[in-house]
């Protein structure tokens, strides 16, 4: 069998898994790929994938002050073992089935805006038959941004939640929505644009 014969029965396959889309090929700049072909989590493969996201550095867009960049990053698994904990500090133990992380962008310098959107995407969760977990506020170290980047960066906080039976792609079709129905109600800088 040849490498092209190999190559589309495999496309093959991952196109009857729904895994494979030739629509959602596109150029990108500066992608890379790590991956431990065991299948087992491995701290290397992070550091692995923050040497390449250095290595590209040019891809991030970095400002005349050499900090301040457009948020090039790298994309892991959910650490399960991790959110088991952060979910034990809000009262709760992790139920049974999938969960769910939301990284949310908020409104760092309006309180008011910030709860606002919270609750619009609490509202969401719910009415879709979510369980929510609880609020973690992610770390954030403001001592290797840039001036411009610290002085527009939002609140990044992630919400914890236990998906229901149905399998929807929350991010587009439950709060992306009411975030989007609801967004007359905030200021207009209060819903971070979509980063790709």
């Amino acid at each position: 069998m040849s490498w092209l014969d190999r190559y589309n029965k495999n496309k093959q396959k991952l196109i009857d898994a729904n895994l494979y889309d030739s629509m959602q090929e596109h150029d990108a700049c500066g992608v890379g790929f790590i991956a431990s072909i065991d299948g087992k989590p491995n701290r290397r493969v992070v550091t692995s994938g923050i040497e390449a996201l250095k290595a590209v550095w040019h891809r991030g867009a970095i400002d005349a002050d050499g900090k301040t960049g457009d948020g090039a990053g790298i994309h892991i698994e959910i650490p399960k073992a991790f959110f088991e904990e952060e979910i034990k500090k809000t009262g709760h133990e992790m139920m049974q089935g999938d969960f769910g992380i939301g990284m949310m962008f908020l409104p760092r310098n309006d309180y008011s805006a910030l709860e606002k959107c919270r609750t619009i995407v609490e509202s969401e969760l719910i009415d879709h038959g979510y369980f929510i977990y609880g609020w973690r506020q992610v770390p954030v170290d403001t001592s290797v941004i840039g001036k411009k980047a610290n002085m527009t960066r939002p609140e990044i906080e992630q919400v914890m939640f236990v998906n229901n039976k149905e399998r929807i792609d929350i991010t587009k079709n439950v709060a992306a929505k009411g975030l989007v129905k609801s967004g007359s109600m905030l200021p207009s800088d209060a819903i971070s644009p979509e980063r790709n």
